[in-house]
């Protein structure tokens, strides 16, 4: 049922820092309704300039950016679906002594010490619970919690400077089969990145009060067995946190091919 397909729908936003990068992931399946996995993961964003954190022998195991995720997974009945997750992440500064960016979650822009002052590898933890339920065969929801916590440590210093802790939602309702078997129609609601405290150590303040929310809307109408369309349309207001800017919205046609 979970059939939203933006990049901030499709996968917790706090979660993981990581788009791309190298390691191991173990699943261990205890009950029918229990399953525990874990994921490592070392970055390697092949679009950021520099030596990566992957392909960085001196960095060890657990140096440069690289996260370590636990969850555990309950199916206590069989249209029901609940899962609890843990990340712990390192996060290298950018060469402006900056935490965030590209490889910055649950950080979305970019922290320093409150004064434009360069930060310390940060050690953040997200934790998030999410589900999925279909109560009946043409009907399902969907949504997920999560928060996270990263506190920051000046270069100069070496004294703490405080935390940015933010918070995302999403709820979401699905139509299994909804005109055509194989179909799904999908409404999803989402607030990326709500920072709670630490504004003062975000660049940009974290927005002026404003805070992003994301309505999207798509259906996935299989023509036959090899080709689907999915059309979709994104509504999100209060863009970057900020109340002042235009809403934007965006029309997207994806044609799904299967072999």
């Amino acid at each position: 049922v979970t059939g939203a397909n933006s990049f901030n729908s499709s996968g917790g936003t706090l979660v993981n820092a990581i788009d791309r990068g190298s390691g191991l992931v173990a699943v261990w399946n205890i009950a029918d309704w229990f399953d525990v996995r874990v994921g490592y993961l070392a970055e390697n964003n092949e679009f950021l300039a520099g030596e990566r954190t992957a392909s960085n022998p001196t960095q060890g195991l657990f140096g440069g950016t690289s996260t370590l995720t636990g969850q555990l997974g309950f199916n206590f009945f069989n249209n029901l679906n609940l899962r609890f997750l843990y990340t712990r992440s390192n996060l290298m500064p950018n060469p402006a002594g900056q935490i965030g960016g590209a490889t910055g979650e649950p950080i979305y822009g970019l922290a320093d010490d409150g004064f434009g002052g360069p930060l310390r590898n940060a050690q953040a933890n997200t934790y998030l619970v999410n589900f999925d339920w279909t109560p009946l065969d043409w009907l399902g929801f969907f949504g997920r919690y999560s928060y996270g916590n990263t506190p920051l440590t000046s270069a100069i210093t070496g004294a703490g400077v405080g935390s940015v802790n933010a918070q995302s939602w999403q709820v979401g309702v699905g139509f299994p089969d909804l005109f055509k078997e194989g179909a799904l129609a999908t409404v999803s609601y989402l607030v990326p990145f709500d920072v709670t405290s630490g504004q003062n150590l975000l660049v940009s303040g974290g927005g002026n009060g404003g805070v992003q929310q994301e309505l999207e809307f798509s259906y996935r109408y299989p023509i036959n067995r090899n080709l689907a369309f999915m059309p979709s349309f994104y509504w999100i207001m209060n863009p970057n946190n900020f109340s002042n800017n235009p809403d934007i919205f965006i029309f997207n046609l994806m044609a799904q091919f299967s072999f």
